[in-house]
């Protein structure tokens, strides 16, 4: 059976607080920032189900090389296992995935992404429930991950 790598996030996160009642109910982009950190996000859940060498660099400077690491040992495992040409050409559909802004000012961002999205890799489709707040920041003019705290309500 295939199965989907786990989410990559590095252990020494530090979570925060939930937020209270400044949620917004935002589940499209209404606006370019918004536009922007979803876009890094989608990145993301593409880049992690298909293994693509490109995934560190959906993450902050501050938690990149972490992440790295965590991500290099994840897809060598896959390669030994001789998976990682099927994990390259999944097709990864996003749609049942929502994305609601909690709180999103110049310098961060949390984002709820809940929902499901699958990957397909012939024969086999799997579905992955996610429910998870994102910390965004931004550094350089782009939106990165610098934190996920998975389980998050």
């Amino acid at each position: 059976m295939l199965l989907a790598p786990a989410p990559l996030m590095a252990a020494g996160s530090h979570p925060l607080d939930a937020p209270g009642a400044e949620t917004s109910e935002a589940t499209k982009p209404d606006d370019a920032e918004a536009l922007a950190q979803y876009q890094v996000l989608r990145e993301f859940f593409e880049r992690q189900a298909t293994l693509d060498d490109r995934l560190p660099d959906v993450f902050s400077r501050r938690v990149r090389q972490e992440e790295a690491m965590a991500f290099l040992a994840a897809r060598d495992t896959v390669n030994r296992r001789g998976q990682l040409e099927r994990f390259r050409m999944a097709k990864v559909d996003l749609s049942g995935l929502k994305f609601r802004r909690v709180t999103a000012d110049p310098d961060l961002a949390r984002i709820q992404v809940t929902g499901s999205y699958t990957m397909s890799v012939p024969p086999l489709i799997e579905t992955v429930e996610e429910d998870a707040l994102f910390v965004l920041l931004p550094e350089m003019g782009q939106w990165k991950i610098y934190e996920r705290r998975g389980g998050w309500r």
